[in-house]
């Protein structure tokens, strides 16, 4: 008997990097000093992001969703973003990036959209796994983002990974794409089930 496919999905609304912003912290991942063997590389299926929104949704409810995101998108236009330094969460260190007007909006917008579409009871099953399951954190982290990590507690930032790194000089970058991706261990956007270009306003 085929197995179950799960109903929920942890789903990540990132930001994703632009070629140049890419490499700077490809390369930085490459030189974390992980302890052991926990962690990860970036690669095709491990995506740098900034993520925007993270929630639970039925797997019914994602065409709704992608509509009511991709109407959203179409009020901004792509996202000039700078960072600031280094710093560290309970197991990984990020890039953090300053909370510009652009960012903030665009992330209010974001989080009021997929109110109606988010899920509730969740399971570890919601995360793309391919022999990485999703760790008891991840859980909390996503069913926790709307009270913990969003709004006026929103930290902008990009995960590098786990382990130490040498303090990067500070960059700027614009991004313009914009993805749903299903959420792996270390909240990681594993795949990208739908993405969205963010294109110039009229007097931009």
């Amino acid at each position: 008997m085929p197995e179950a496919v799960a109903d929920l999905l942890a789903i990540d609304i990132a930001l994703l990097l632009p070629a140049d912003a890419f490499t700077r912290v490809e390369l930085l991942n490459v030189s974390l000093s992980a302890r052991g063997t926990d962690g990860f590389r970036f690669d095709a299926t491990h995506l740098p992001h900034v993520t925007l929104v993270q929630l639970f949704v039925s797997r019914r409810l994602l065409s709704a969703l992608y509509r009511a995101v991709g109407a959203a998108l179409r009020k901004t236009g792509p996202v000039e973003l700078r960072t600031r330094g280094l710093g560290r969460g309970r197991t990984a260190v990020f890039i953090r990036l300053s909370p510009g007007s652009q960012l903030m909006q665009l992330h209010t917008r974001l989080m009021d959209t997929v109110l109606p579409f988010e899920a509730r009871d969740p399971g570890r099953d919601a995360f793309y796994t391919e022999g990485e399951p999703a760790r008891r954190a991840d859980l909390q982290w996503v069913s926790q983002f709307r009270t913990h990590s969003s709004y006026d507690h929103f930290d902008p930032h990009i995960t590098l990974g786990l382990g130490g790194v040498a303090e990067p000089e500070p960059f700027a970058f614009v991004a313009s794409r914009v993805a749903a991706c299903h959420l792996g261990r270390f909240c990681t956007c594993r795949a990208i089930l739908r993405d969205w270009r963010l294109k110039p306003r009229m007097g931009e």
